[in-house]
């Protein structure tokens, strides 16, 4: 029962590294919050499991009458949570409210609809399964098993993918005049992706729920030892440090400086980034192979500009040509603000107002007028 306790102490301390993520100062707060999330999963995963298990190990069979499945279900929320954080550790824009993130909750369905079932059998119904389950398995969770793992496999491996892209660049990622050492992430990801497929044929060659929690708990402990030495060595989920000038890696000489100018601005007139309303510094970054760094050196260099103004700069350039057009063909306004990355009418108008102290229509207007004079 020693066993018991340790996985119990795991999910409590899991619990304590949500909340310190959660109320923790940081630049990278919103990406945080995600692995605050899903430290809070895997705390109520240790917990749920272990329920079960002492439920069962102890006889106390009337207490499975409160329990529901619902360990699959936290696992696959874990596998999105995981891909959002470092989606937002890289700095690429993530649309929270938005179609395209439902998506991510599509292999979930089934095992949401099986524990809605589930919870409507009757009582006795419910604990004989649990039982049946926890010693020799079931059809129905060897279906779910099956969605699991692939769908957790699928997030570590793409989120691998992006970690290794940002690694060929730097092994820093920088934000708001901080910069955060990835190599942890590198490490712990791949340590997941080792332990999902040395225990995916494990999990079905014994096949039953006893395994299953064994498994989860054993990843578990693992992820926090790691977690806890990655910590200790001031490497790992709190390493955030204030960039300073001085440091000699991120100066750039006059030579590099413009070769990497060049490579820029020939990027930008040739492929046109621009034009996507996703466009960040990062994305660039790995378009052009200029280090991040470099790229905000670059800028602050030549005029002391912002990113967002540099990319906007473009867009607004492009959006002129367009405004001026005089063909029958020309778009109307909500098309050229799309088509040149900007993200809603509204963000245009704005950003072209700005610059050109009058709104896009009124300018339209005033050239019409010109031309025809």
């Amino acid at each position: 029962m020693e066993i018991k306790y340790l996985n119990l102490s795991t999910g409590l301390l899991f619990l304590i590294l949500a909340l310190i993520l959660f109320i923790r100062h940081s630049p990278n707060k919103r990406s945080n919050i995600f692995l605050g999330v899903l430290f809070l999963l895997i705390a109520g995963y240790s917990e749920l499991v272990n329920f079960h298990f002492h439920s069962v190990y102890t006889h106390n069979f009337s207490h499975l009458s409160y329990y529901l499945p619902l360990d699959a279900l936290l696992l696959m929320l874990m596998s999105p949570c995981i891909y959002f954080y470092v989606l937002l550790l890289l700095n690429h824009p993530v649309k929270l409210i938005h179609c395209s993130t439902l998506v991510h909750f599509i292999p979930l369905l089934p095992c949401v609809v099986f524990n809605v079932l589930f919870y409507f059998r009757p009582v006795d119904e419910r604990v004989n399964w649990l039982i049946q389950d926890y010693y020799s398995g079931s059809t129905e969770m060897i279906i779910i098993n099956v969605i699991m793992y692939l769908q957790i496999s699928f997030y570590l491996f793409i989120s691998y993918k992006a970690i290794i892209n940002q690694l060929k660049i730097s092994v820093y990622v920088e934000k708001n005049g901080f910069r955060t050492n990835i190599s942890w992430v590198h490490l712990f990801l791949f340590i997941n992706i080792v332990f999902v497929l040395i225990s995916f044929p494990v999990c079905f060659w014994i096949n039953n729920e006893q395994t299953n929690i064994m498994i989860g708990n054993a990843a578990m402990n693992l992820d926090f030892i790691f977690l806890f030495i990655m910590t200790a060595l001031k490497n790992g989920i709190m390493n955030t440090e204030k960039m300073e000038e001085k440091n000699v890696s991120y100066q750039l000489n006059e030579k590099l400086a413009e070769h990497h100018w060049k490579t820029l601005t020939a990027y930008m007139d040739t492929c046109k980034p621009y034009q996507d309303e996703d466009c960040s510094l990062h994305s660039l970054s790995v378009q052009t192979k200029i280090p991040e760094h470099h790229l905000t050196k670059l800028l602050n260099a030549h005029g002391g500009t912002s990113f967002a103004d540099f990319i906007n700069k473009y867009r607004l350039k492009e959006a002129e040509i367009h405004l001026l057009d005089k063909s029958k063909y020309r778009k109307t306004i909500d098309t050229i603000a799309g088509e040149c990355g900007f993200g809603s009418r509204s963000s245009f108008y704005r950003a072209f107002t700005r610059a050109y102290k009058t709104t896009p229509s009124a300018y339209q207007k005033l050239h019409d007028k010109d031309s025809e004079a």
